[in-house]
């Protein structure tokens, strides 16, 4: 198999699509990861079945994430080069990223870069100045410009990186899932349901993902907000955990909504996580933030359809009232189409067939990076040649 040494600006316990993608990169290759030294303990108490390379670390204020700072790491070199990497990947284009271009460059080693997220929207959410944001983007561009190849999650992901000035060809490589359907779904759905007290004969939405402003959390209490006028037949559960969390909690409180809306914090256990995805009719992920996100794979292994808005990132992998439903981003037109999906589909149906068509195994995706990898390897050692 081909070594890579796969590069990351956050890591455990800190949980996202990028860190899950990575972890499953290292657990499914050849891999070593270089990363933060995060909450020491964590590192310490945790065990990663693949090697860990830590770089020193600065604490990001008022949050659980940190920095790496890799150019005052006098070790690390050594360190990386004592793994016999053939080929680097980056998957933050921030200080680790330049990082590792800038190694792989001197050391003659191949670089590939995965565009995850929509970095101007979130750089711009922290800061709140359009000209930071634009000039971080361009600083994130010119590393993009300068890999050997760059790689999007899918096709509406290519497009945003293009929208940022990116101009050279990229490769779409999908994100694919951990999850998998259990041999005994009505046992994990009711140890779910006695767990959080998910009572019976609810239409339930589910969110799972970071508790953040910008993935969407008010368009989703709003909408819910317009489902309950009136009826207690609804639930909606709120899975994950972030900075936001408090303020989207007492928001939901000044909506009325507390007896309606289960905070769960973050779900550790797969196969309890597994129960939440099977008590719900459908997960709401109106996030225009998320690229390609791993949850709407986890919930369609699952039998779950997804609900995104339309023209998002997200919405490319849905087919619409076939495999999954789109909606526009107002409150309105979701608590619409949210009452008509569960008075007119059959919601059943619909995730079977999302069960077919949208996920892709860790296992069978694998063999697909393997081979990329390769493809890049050749490519530029004959490139090398030439010159």
């Amino acid at each position: 198999m081909v070594k890579s040494v796969q590069f990351i600006d956050n890591y455990f316990p800190v949980i996202d699509g990028v860190t899950e993608t990575v972890h499953h990169y290292a657990q499914q290759l050849d891999a070593v990861v270089v990363c933060p030294e995060m909450e020491r303990h964590y590192m310490q108490e945790y065990s990663f079945p693949y090697r860990l390379l830590t770089s020193k670390t600065v604490r990001v204020p008022f949050s659980r994430y940190a920095s790496a700072v890799p150019l005052l790491d006098r070790e690390l070199p050594e360190k990386i080069a004592g793994e016999h990497p053939e080929i680097f990947h980056i998957h933050s284009p921030s200080l680790m990223g330049e990082y590792a271009q800038k190694l792989g460059k001197k050391t003659g080693i191949p670089v590939v870069a995965t565009f995850h997220s929509k970095y101007y929207d979130a750089i711009y959410e922290f800061t709140k100045s359009r000209a930071i944001s634009k000039m971080v983007t361009d600083r994130i561009v010119k590393l993009f410009d300068s890999c050997d190849e760059v790689w999007a999650c899918s096709e509406e992901t290519g497009e945003t990186l293009r929208s940022y000035g990116y101009r050279k060809p990229y490769y779409v490589m999908p994100n694919g899932t951990d999850v998998s359907a259990p041999e005994n779904p009505e046992e994990v759905k009711a140890r779910a349901a006695a767990e959080y007290g998910i009572p019976p004969g609810k239409k339930v939405l589910l969110f799972v993902g970071q508790q953040i402003w910008y993935k969407n959390q008010k368009l989703i209490l709003d909408t819910f907000r317009r489902l309950c006028d009136g009826s207690g037949d609804w639930l909606l559960i709120m899975v994950g955990t972030g900075k936001d969390e408090q303020a989207i909690e007492r928001y939901a409180a000044s909506l009325n909504l507390s007896e309606h809306v289960l905070f769960t914090g973050l779900i550790r256990d797969r196969t309890l996580l597994q129960g939440v995805y099977l008590n719900a009719g459908l997960l709401f992920f109106p996030s225009v933030f998320d690229n390609a996100p791993l949850v709407l794979r986890e919930a369609a292994v699952l039998g779950v359809p997804t609900l995104v808005v339309e023209g998002s990132n997200a919405a490319g992998a849905i087919r619409k009232n076939v495999n999954g439903f789109i909606a526009a981003e107002t409150p309105e037109a979701m608590s619409a189409e949210i009452e008509r999906i569960f008075r007119e589909e059959d919601i059943r149906k619909i995730g079977r067939n999302a069960q077919e068509t949208i996920p892709l195994s860790w296992e069978k995706l694998a063999p697909m990076v393997e081979e990329r990898y390769r493809e890049v390897i050749q490519r530029v050692k004959s490139e090398e040649r030439k010159e």
